[in-house]
């Protein structure tokens, strides 16, 4: 008797399981390899933020005085407070993060380049979705949390 009421479950999970495999899939081959210099035109899955241009947010570009070291640092303590993320690339000045949505896994690319200008570091942040035509506001409220983290670190020393 058991076993009948626990088709309906077993279907569920499989149901939802072969619904992540499809996501994966469709998101693999649009996986980005590196950041644009601007999100695609009228996207509204894309945020951008740089020294000169933003796309989807009111919020000021960054300019921290610190070394690239110290502002990378903080940039990874970041990415190790974010639930399903991963550094899919990094070097000393630029870092490619994967975060996904917790209940159906849909992979956003976030990528985050930190340069040194007139002793200070300015720091160009691009989060983009995958799949689908709209992100639910996920990338501008992912960068209004980076946004808050890196005002809220400590620095240390000044770039040159």
């Amino acid at each position: 008797m058991w076993q009948e009421a626990a088709k309906p479950v077993g279907y569920g999970i499989a149901g939802y399981l072969a619904l992540l495999l499809l996501i994966q899939g469709l998101a693999w081959p649009m996986a980005m390899e590196e950041m644009s210099d601007q999100c695609p035109e009228n996207s509204s899955n894309c945020v951008y933020s740089s020294q000169t241009k933003s796309y989807r947010t009111e919020l000021p570009s960054l300019r921290i005085n610190a070394s690239i070291d110290s502002v990378m640092n903080a940039v990874v303590q970041w990415e190790e407070s974010l639930w399903f993320s991963s550094i899919q690339s990094s070097d000393q000045s630029s870092i490619h993060i994967v975060h996904r949505t917790p209940l159906m896994q849909f992979p956003d690319d976030v990528f985050i380049t930190l340069t040194c200008t007139n002793g200070m570091v300015e720091v160009s942040f691009q989060s983009q979705s995958r799949l689908g035509a709209g992100d639910l506001n996920k990338n501008p409220d992912r960068f209004a949390d980076f946004h808050e983290h890196m005002q809220d670190s400590s620095f240390q020393d000044s770039c040159a």
